[in-house]
């Protein structure tokens, strides 16, 4: 297994990330692995053991992110997605027709949106957040964890949050995701994500999907 840092560049600012590719690397599947908000947890467990069975794993870090440059932004986080998928399919040892998007959290709504824009091979999303209408519970969550992104006014991020929860329709956009395969996963015990969203997600969504419910898990 081989593990480095990659850097690219979205418009004139840089973003960075890490990239796992197996020991023998040659015309593998890919999966692009897409943070929640702040990124702290950055699955890196998963990337090793998608690694270990044989697939590149990429990891970007959003703008304003653990080393990207930019201010974070939930209106810019679908950009930087696209490029890092694009940057990932070009990668010669990469078969770019086998090249799948696991989300986390926020990135579960930013893989969402992904996969309904442009055709991946498969799509699986882990508590999938969205900006929401429980706004004070949402509100302590942000303010905690602002403070370890570039985020210079949290009220700058907590308007364009307000416009996202008003305005954000996944009815608009998680039918077009089909016929990509599609699989959900949801911890029944999760206190920040309610786990009632992962249902409609599934709902909503074409087949084929699968949900995966896991009663103990937070």
């Amino acid at each position: 297994m081989e593990i480095r840092a990659v850097k690219f560049r979205v418009r004139h600012e840089w973003r960075v990330g890490g990239l796992y590719r197996p020991s023998r690397a040659d015309h593998t599947p890919a999966v692009l692995m897409l943070h929640g908000f702040p990124g702290v947890q950055k699955n890196e467990d998963i990337a090793a053991e998608l690694c270990r069975r044989g697939m590149t794993a990429f990891i970007p870090h959003f703008r304003g992110c653990w080393g990207s440059a930019g201010r974070y932004a939930l209106d810019r986080l679908l950009e930087d997605a696209q490029t890092a998928l694009r940057l990932l399919s070009r990668y010669h040892h990469v078969d770019a027709e086998r090249v799948g998007v696991l989300g986390c959290s926020v990135g579960g709504w930013v893989a969402l949106r992904l996969a309904a824009l442009t055709r991946v091979s498969a799509l699986a999303v882990m508590a999938p957040a969205w900006p929401r209408d429980n706004f004070r519970a949402d509100a302590d969550y942000l303010r905690r964890n602002a403070k370890v992104l570039n985020i210079p006014r949290f009220d700058e991020v907590w308007r364009e949050y307000l416009s996202f929860a008003r305005a954000d329709r996944p009815e608009a956009y998680v039918p077009d995701i089909a016929p990509t395969p599609l699989l959900v996963m949801q911890g029944l015990q999760d206190r920040l994500v309610p786990p009632g969203d992962a249902k409609r997600i599934f709902s909503m969504a074409g087949s084929p999907k699968e949900l995966l419910e896991f009663p103990n898990e937070d």
